[in-house]
């Protein structure tokens, strides 16, 4: 076999094969052979059609098939003599000038881009620095709280904290909003900074109180037609409501599946926080090390087939989840996942080089250990940590995070590395 390589662009290659002859030939006599034994045909014994009928019958189609066959496989040789690293075959086929000396095909290629050794000493990283204290608990015991709150109804007038429930019907430019019928609300007095002017008829009202107020809705008022207009509104206060929060004690922490108590409870919070401030962190670090290597390599060429696959990848996704909310139509073309694509393509290039070149590989001990950290939010560790090991795509998932883990340590090492102090708020704040 003869393989020559022309380059035609930055990433593109047209790859000529000559294969000889006598190996179509022969590859082509064996198939008809393998037909002889099973082709059965009018006056002939099974196995004992004459090979020229065979030949006669079917030479055409199987020289056509081994031809074909011959192509992909001596492209995969030839791309392995040649060690290419090759993103994707936009264009086979036989280049027609074949001769009895042997058989000629080209195949378009794109290639990946060849790497410089990824240096990233000169890369500034900052890695948060932050730990959960007992004011952090005392506020998720508050959240804890907050979703145990019970509503009560009040025989008096409202105040602040008390839940107002009403209906309505605005009048603007002649038009009554809504045409039939009433909007129904149930706003909580003393929170609507964003809505004073409901606040203030509000304070002091009555169940069963009717009253009309001209009200300046919000901006980003729900109903469109009224957001941002001021309208003559006719309110019907229906009920109020005051609110009581939950004692923390053990009935409190029973509640949550604590059945050994506050303490207990107050334990298992921090061991969520603090496992939530890990991921924060482990992320804010990533997206760093990416953002300032991206940077550096912006200029990365990549393969514009291997590109289309991203983007199509990246909105059939899309179209998943949409498809799942019934809201299809609204998912956009290809095109408008080019940047994000571009991006984890880059960095995908990027990370695997930064592997390959620092023998960076796969620790199994990282893997059970992030393994049982996804379990231990479950009932059932084990089983779920069983499910994951049986599940080949769930374990290339796990395998893939745990790699990109490996990278960032590793690149983390090598960069200016600078600690930055905050709270357990801030290194969970999204930058």
């Amino acid at each position: 076999m003869q393989v020559s390589v022309e380059k035609t662009g930055d990433l593109e290659r047209r790859m000529t094969v000559q294969v000889p002859a006598d190996d179509i030939d022969s590859r082509v006599a064996g198939r008809l052979n393998e037909l002889r034994r099973e082709v059965r045909l009018k006056g002939f014994r099974p196995g004992k059609v004459p090979i020229n009928v065979i030949r006669q019958r079917y030479g055409k189609q199987v020289r056509e098939e081994v031809l074909s066959q011959v192509m992909q496989s001596s492209l995969e040789q030839a791309i392995g003599e040649q060690d290419m690293r090759v993103a994707g075959v936009t264009r086979l086929e036989p280049t027609g000038e074949g001769s009895d000396a042997g058989f000629e095909f080209i195949a378009e290629l794109e290639v990946f881009p060849d790497l410089p050794e990824i240096a990233v000493d000169d890369l500034e990283i900052e890695k948060p620095v932050a730990e959960v204290v007992e004011s952090d608990i005392d506020d998720m015991i508050e959240t804890l709280r907050e979703q145990r709150r019970q509503w009560h109804e009040a025989d008096r007038p409202a105040t602040d904290g008390d839940r107002v429930r009403l209906s309505y019907v605005a009048e603007l430019d002649g038009q009554r909003i809504p045409e039939t019928g009433r909007h129904e609300i149930a706003p909580t007095v003393g929170a609507l900074e964003s809505f004073p002017d409901l606040q203030a008829a509000l304070e002091g009202a009555s169940s069963g109180e009717e009253k009309t107020v001209e009200l300046t809705f919000p901006e980003n008022y729900r109903h469109e037609s009224l957001a941002g207009k001021t309208a003559q509104v006719e309110l019907k206060v229906q009920k109020i409501e005051y609110s009581e929060l939950p004692e923390v004690d053990d009935e409190f922490a029973a509640a949550f599946g604590v059945e050994e108590g506050v303490e207990k409870l107050r334990a298992d919070v921090r061991r969520n926080l603090e496992r939530e401030l890990r991921a924060a962190v482990t992320n804010r670090l990533k997206q760093s090390v990416t953002d300032k290597l991206l940077g550096k390599y912006a200029d990365l060429p990549l393969p514009a087939s291997s590109l289309q696959q991203e983007m199509r990848q990246m909105q059939a996704q899309v179209q998943a989840q949409a498809r799942q909310q019934g809201n299809e139509a609204n998912v956009p073309g290809p095109e408008a996942f080019r940047e994000s694509a571009e991006r984890r393509l880059r960095l995908g290039l990027l990370f695997g080089e930064f592997a390959r070149q620092s023998g960076i590989q796969i620790d199994p001990a990282r893997i059970q250990a992030k393994l049982e950290e996804v379990a231990e939010t479950y009932e059932n560790p084990s089983q779920i940590i069983e499910i994951y090991r049986s599940d080949e795509r769930l374990m290339d998932q796990m395998e893939n995070i745990v790699l990109e883990e490996q990278v960032v340590d590793a690149l983390l090492e090598r960069a200016n590395v600078s600690e930055k102090q905050m709270s357990f708020k801030q290194a969970l704040e999204q930058e």
